[in-house]
Order: structure tokens, then C-alpha cells, then sequence
């Protein structure tokens, strides 16, 4: 049954994106609620609206003045760790689940269609690194939030995440990678990454679902299959990720003493030793000379301000 809401409905959609407070939010959220026609095509409209207005009214009752430490959200994820990675699907397609399972994120797992109303964000590990991963809300038919698509526009890389139990994975796929490929043409640069994360691997009939999205897209696009519920595929993943992401990690070494492999230094591919300096420290800058160890070098070269360095290089500056 289609849901047939009203025009104002729409108009109200609109301002509530806009909306800069949680204040407004909610109210803009409670007159969409209330014009609402109740009925069952409009079941899953009014379920995510309940969500959203549960979430602020929580948020709101966790204010207690200075220091209350609670914060409305910000469309605005400050990066962290060695690379922002927005995941972008439809419902179902598992997005919450992956983040639960590979991080320690608190991200609640439904069948329940349109269950993460907000970005969520977890740390995902990688050897002795993590990735900020970042859950969005599911893409609707008819609507994406601008907040999420501000999330795509920053990302490091995004992760377009598609269900290997639904038959239907391969026009749910299509229309994320119209999002993705949209914001690719708003870019300046036309550099927006992005792979395909085909979740569920482990689910009747997922083999040959592959298959076909491998026939339709293997040639085109990055594809990882996996399962967040058994692990299956996340070795591979993470190791994608981190190739895609063409990152080196520099490992930093006082003098005199034994190298900390486990808070390395990640940089672009290309950085300089005085990027890995930068990257330690802005007071490193100034640095008289360095030292460096790694299978391109010699043990304790020197090495200028302008070499570039390589994965897994042992850096020892003297100030």
C-alpha cells in the first residue's frame, strides 16, 4: 500500500534538514508526525519519525547545563585514526551489523528496517592501526538525508554496503552507486572512493548472488564479500581497505633506545621525512638531522627533509 503522504509533509521533510537545533528538529519531527496518515503504507514512515523524535527527547533529558557533556549532532565527524570510512545502503543491507561486530561501537542490530536514525560512529582495528568507521542512516526510496551526503562528500572512502540475501542487491546497489557517483561529479577533483561491501555471506543462496554481482560489477568496482556475523571475508576486507587507502605507516625511534611498533605514524604514500616529523610532533619540524632504518636504506642512513619514506620505516630524529 503506497504511503500517499501530503505535500506538507515533504515541506516539513525539507525544513527539518535544514533545522540547526535539536529544538527545532523536534518540532518540525512531531508536525510530521501528526499529519501523518495513519494507515499500513505509512507503518515504516511513522516507526522512523517515533525514532527520531525518541532520540532528541533522550538527548535532551541527558542535559543537565555545563559539563553535562551531551552534545546534539553534528553533521561535522572530526577524522580520526588512519582513515574516515562512511558506509551508504539500503535497509537491511547489514550496515549496523558490521559496525557492531567489527568494532565496539554500541549500534543496535534490527530486522526492522530504518533502525540507525543518526551516524554512528566505532574504531576499527587493523594490525596496529584502526579505521573510523561511520554507520548512516539507510538510503530511502525517495529521500537522503544532506547530512549523510556531507558525511559522503568527507570521507576518506566509502563503503557501499549491499545484502547477499536479498535478490533484489543488484538495483539496491545501483541506486547507491547513483549517490556515490552524483557526489564524485561534485567533487573538484572527481576523487570520491568508493568499493562495494557485499555483507552476508553467509546466507542461503549468497554464493550465487555473488556470482552475479561479480558478472555485473567484478570488472568496474572493488567488491569484498563478508560476514559480519561469522567474520568470514574481514581479513581480506582489512587488508583492502588498507591498500585503497594508500597509507604508509612510519614508525618513530628516540635515540638510544628500542622502536615502538605499536602507535605508528600513518601518512600518505609519498610523505617525506619531515611529514613523519610533522607527524610526531609540530615541535619535530625543526629537527637537525634524522637517522633511518628499512628495507630501501641502509641501517641509521641519513636521510633530508625531502626523502620520501616508505611503509614501515624507522625514523630517529635528533633535535
Amino acid at each position: 500500500m503506497p504511503a500517499n503522504l501530503p505535500p506538507t509533509y515533504y515541506k516539513l521533510k525539507h525544513q527539518h534538514e535544514a533545522a540547526k537545533t535539536d529544538e527545532e528538529r523536534l518540532s518540525l519531527l512531531e508536525e510530521m508526525l501528526r499529519i501523518v496518515p495513519k494507515h499500513k503504507g505509512t507503518e515504516k514512515v511513522v516507526s522512523d519519525l517515533r525514532k527520531r523524535i525518541a532520540v532528541i527527547k533522550k538527548g535532551e533529558s541527558g542535559k543537565g547545563g555545563k559539563g553535562s557533556g551531551k552534545k546534539g549532532y553534528s553533521e561535522h565527524i572530526p577524522k580520526q585514526g588512519a582513515g574516515q570510512l562512511v558506509m551508504l545502503g539500503p535497509p537491511n543491507s547489514g550496515k549496523s551489523q558490521i559496525l557492531a561486530n567489527f568494532t565496539k561501537a554500541k549500534s543496535e542490530v534490527s530486522p526492522t528496517p530504518y533502525t540507525t536514525t543518526m551516524p554512528i560512529v566505532g574504531m576499527l582495528p587493523y594490525e596496529n592501526i584502526q579505521f573510523q568507521l561511520i554507520d548512516t542512516p539507510s538510503i530511502m526510496q525517495d529521500f537522503i538525508s544532506p547530512s549523510v551526503l556531507t558525511l559522503v562528500r568527507n570521507a576518506d572512502l566509502c563503503l557501499g554496503v549491499v545484502s547477499l540475501a536479498n535478490d533484489n542487491l543488484l538495483d539496491e546497489l545501483d541506486t547507491v552507486l547513483s549517490v556515490f557517483n552524483e557526489q564524485r561529479g561534485d567533487e573538484q577533483n572527481g576523487e570520491l572512493g568508493y568499493i562495494v561491501v557485499a555483507n552476508q555471506l553467509d546466507t542461503p543462496g549468497a554464493d550465487e548472488r555473488l556470482d552475479i554481482l561479480s558478472e555485473f560489477y567484478g570488472d568496474d568496482l572493488s567488491i569484498y564479500a563478508i560476514s559480519a556475523e561469522t567474520g568470514e571475508g574481514k581479513a581480506e576486507f582489512l587488508e583492502g581497505l588498507y591498500e585503497i587507502l594508500d597509507i604508509v605507516r612510519v614508525y618513530p625511534k628516540a635515540p638510544g633506545k628500542q622502536v615502538e611498533r605499536d602507535d605508528p605514524i600513518v601518512l600518505p604514500n609519498g610523505a617525506t621525512v619531515l611529514d613523519a616529523a610533522l607527524g610526531l610532533h609540530k615541535d619535530f619540524a625543526e629537527f637537525k638531522f634524522a637517522r633511518i632504518w628499512g628495507p630501501e636504506w641502509h641501517d641509521g642512513q641519513p636521510v633530508s627533509r625531502n626523502d620520501m619514506i616508505n611503509d614501515g620505516d624507522v625514523v630517529e630524529f635528533h633535535l
